[in-house]
């Protein structure tokens, strides 16, 4: 077998003369004869991390390098010239000769019943099978089971975080989320619902508080994007100028301060999924002429990149701004607008939504801590009156405040805020002469005002001095200023 690698024309090292000058590798020296280069070779595959053997056609052995020799417990050297089936008596090793193929990553065992894995590797000359190696992955089974632990642990780890992000850019609410019984209201999911099934930008107007975010959720998750990422953008809690690189990303180097690693922007983050930009109208212009861009193109560059990349993603957003106003002062560009107002969903506010105040109240109640709370007549009827001016969003921390403060497990009239007691009151019909004097008409609002919290408290003056945030003395001598102590007070 050394002859015939000697002499083939592949084998370009021995080739060289004897006479060639010393062989070094790695500090070792020595004489730069076929012994020497045999010797030398033998060095390097006793100090390999794989067990390695070496046979000749018959499944002799030619060659075991220590790491083999220390599994099998034999020595090196005296194994030369035996049959490999006195360490592996069913070896595969004539099979892989015979076919010529390698065979990778394959279990086997030692005598001592030890599992371990291996390779098996023809030695071709020209293309004929001369010889074969068989060749250890690991020292031993176990160090392939600790990697094995280590890999799925890893795996685990990496499932684990995915779920994370996936959970965190997914949607919350679905249109079963809305809790209403308005008319205006369910025309308005019934168009919302439509839309989600499109692809093309929507475009959520309404006050502050209506639940303009709720109704983004909601059309992802009726959208046949629903099992892709939801991403939210509130484009007003992110300084101008810094916006820009949250939305599109930006490459390494990009500006002073910018991560060495670039970073991905929501849009890409969004991809397959959809966008959601609330308070759209924050936006810069340049960034709403990039944003344009990626509408129509379907095409995404990084600030500082060069090379665009293809992103398909839904745009939903939202605003409380009047957006035509907006474009007559040139703050949002027309040609945006447009593009987005084809399907818009504005929102009704809460006082336009007739009995959903008194449904929702019994909602936030339920799904609270204390959800055996209840509420009294009383303080439904002022929370009924009020004409809200925060929407829901408002609602729905006064309820929270007033589980808080409640006694006995009842919210009364002593847990409402004096905004609500006072305002349920200053209704149009108050102000319908409008060339009364001002002080004509302040005290018409006062008397009006301690009218109702009177009511609501069943002349209890104590109460209604608490509610209104006055002493017992004030509200006596306000009472009395107009005319209304003596039928109504009774403690």
């Amino acid at each position: 077998m050394s002859d015939k690698l000697i002499n083939d024309d592949n084998c370009a090292l021995a080739a060289k003369p004897a006479t060639a000058g010393p062989l070094t590798a790695g500090g070792l020296e020595g004489p730069a004869d076929i012994g020497g280069l045999v010797e030398f070779l033998s060095l390097v595959l006793d100090n390999v991390y794989s067990g390695i053997i070496v046979c000749d056609t018959n499944c002799r052995i030619l060659f075991m390098n220590r790491v083999y020799a220390e599994l099998l417990g034999a020595d090196p050297q005296q194994v030369v010239g035996e049959d490999l089936d006195k360490y592996f008596p069913n070896t595969r090793m004539p099979q892989v000769l015979m076919s010529g193929r390698s065979e990778l990553g394959q279990r086997c065992s030692l005598q001592t019943d030890m599992p371990m894995l291996v390779n098996r590797i023809p030695l071709k000359i020209k293309g004929q099978v001369v010889g074969v190696i068989l060749q250890t992955i690991f020292r031993d089974y176990k160090a392939m089971t600790d990697l094995m632990s280590r890999l799925s642990s890893l795996e685990n780890e990496v499932k684990y975080y995915k779920t994370g992000l996936g959970q965190v850019l997914s949607p919350l609410y679905s249109f079963g989320s809305i809790i209403s019984q308005s008319q205006d209201m369910a025309q308005v999911k019934d168009v919302a619902h439509k839309y989600a099934q499109t692809d093309a930008p929507v475009l959520i107007t309404g006050a502050t508080g209506t639940g303009k975010e709720m109704f983004a959720h909601a059309v992802h998750s009726a959208s046949p994007r629903a099992a892709a990422p939801f991403v939210c953008v509130n484009c007003a809690a992110i300084p101008r100028e810094l916006l820009e690189s949250e939305l599109f990303g930006y490459e390494s180097g990009a500006f002073t301060g910018a991560s060495k690693k670039g970073k991905v922007g929501k849009i890409q983050l969004a991809n397959s999924g959809t966008l959601f930009l609330d308070e759209i109208g924050e936006l810069s212009t340049k960034a709403q002429v990039k944003l344009l861009r990626v509408l129509e193109t379907k095409m995404l560059e990084r600030l500082g990149g060069v090379k665009p990349q293809k992103v398909d993603f839904r745009l939903v957003a939202a605003t409380n701004r009047d957006l035509k106003e907006m474009m007559g002062r040139g703050e949002f560009r027309d040609d945006l607008y447009y593009r987005l107002s084809t399907m818009s969903v504005d929102i009704p506010p809460l006082s336009k939504r007739g009995g959903d105040i008194e449904l929702l109240v019994k909602h936030f109640l339920s799904a609270s801590d204390h959800g055996d709370i209840q509420i009294s007549p009383e303080a439904m009827e002022a929370l009924g009156s009020y004409n809200w001016p925060g929407n829901v969003r408002e609602l729905k921390n006064i309820v929270e405040r007033a589980v808080s403060l409640s006694e006995d497990n009842v919210i009364g009239l002593e847990q409402l805020p004096a905004e609500v007691l006072q305002m349920g009151c200053a209704s149009e019909d108050l102000f319908g002469n409008s060339d009364s004097l001002l002080a004509d008409e302040m005290a018409r609002f006062e008397r009006a005002v301690l009218e109702r919290a009177m009511r609501l408290n069943k002349g209890n003056m104590s109460k209604t001095a608490k509610i209104l945030g006055v002493s017992r003395s004030t509200l006596y001598e306000k009472c009395r200023k107009h005319r209304l102590l003596a039928p109504v007070a009774k403690d």
